[in-house]
């Protein structure tokens, strides 16, 4: 272990020009080479190099990076530059349901011969080919309905992948899409009231359709307690339709009435639906169409 208190330091540019003085030092002590002001290297003798390599009991110290692997998340593949796979760990192997197989020292493509032809060959000889780091979000050739984010890296003179599953992410993804497109369908249907309110019952989020049946703008709505445009006599059970949602007692129906910007009383079908978040109830969506809709 280095002692970052006594260490010495020299710039990659010094070191070129008087590399005989610094091998020197560096067979007694480690240098730290800088670039720039930044230590990047250690400049450091070969036989001290071995010594730290080896335990107390002069055994080689173990290469601890297959270790570190087996405790990862992501599944995890590196293989030479002939691409024959020196390590598999066990989130790949499940990955690709090769749970009970043993595939280091086989060719990657004999090994996972579904990698073949496809958009993560390519990555995977274009990080051998150029030195450089890519990565791609890809239909997961093992399983069915599953997305994988693939990495691939030179190490060591070869090739690694990361693969992480983005199944989660990607159906989050594709809901958003289904929810914008039917909040679209409803305003061009123009006849469904959409309303999205918080804990406390506070307008957060109207669509113009339910703007125009109550006679007022978005902007007027924005934090309004929602049960203040309700009817005074139906305002006690709103209130408690709309309460035994946010406790999560189940979704409510009901007729009910809105009172418009001219005094005038609406009569109306709403739909209550609570709101979950990543950290429970965030709030509900109340979806508002008029008693005598087609």
């Amino acid at each position: 272990m280095l002692d970052d208190r006594r260490r010495r330091s020299v710039p990659a540019a010094e070191l070129v020009r008087n590399f005989a003085h610094w091998r020197e030092v560096g067979s007694h002590e480690p240098v730290m080479v800088t670039h720039h002001g930044r230590e990047t290297h250690v400049f450091i003798g070969l036989d001290r190099f071995r010594t730290m390599t080896v335990g107390d009991d002069g055994a080689v110290a173990p290469d601890r990076t297959f270790e570190l692997a087996a405790r990862m998340h992501q599944g995890l593949i590196l293989c030479r530059a002939d691409l024959t796979i020196d390590y598999v760990n066990g989130v790949a192997l499940a990955m690709a349901r090769r749970w009970d197989r043993r595939l280091e020292d086989q060719s990657l493509w004999d090994a996972f011969p579904e990698l073949a032809g496809t958009l993560t060959e390519a990555h995977i000889r274009h990080s051998l080919a150029s030195g450089e780091a890519s990565a791609a979000d890809i239909p997961s050739p093992f399983r069915g309905d599953v997305w994988l984010h693939v990495q691939t890296f030179p190490f060591a003179g070869g090739v690694g992948l990361l693969l992480r599953d983005i199944t989660a992410d990607m159906q989050r993804h594709r809901l958003a899409d289904v929810k914008s497109a039917i909040l679209k369908a409803m305003g061009v249907h123009g006849g469904v009231g959409y309303v999205r309110v918080s804990m406390r019952g506070f307008i957060d989020v109207v669509n113009d359709s339910f703007c125009a049946m109550v006679g007022l703008t978005a902007d007027r709505l924005s934090d309004v307690p929602v049960a203040d445009l309700v009817a005074l006599p139906a305002r006690p059970h709103f209130r408690e339709q709309m309460e035994r949602v946010l406790r999560g007692e189940g979704d409510m129906r009901f007729a009910t009435q809105l009172l418009t910007n001219d005094g005038s009383l609406a009569p109306i079908d709403a739909a209550i639906a609570r709101l979950h978040g990543i950290y429970g109830t965030e709030g509900a969506v109340i979806v508002i169409t008029p008693t005598n809709a087609a």
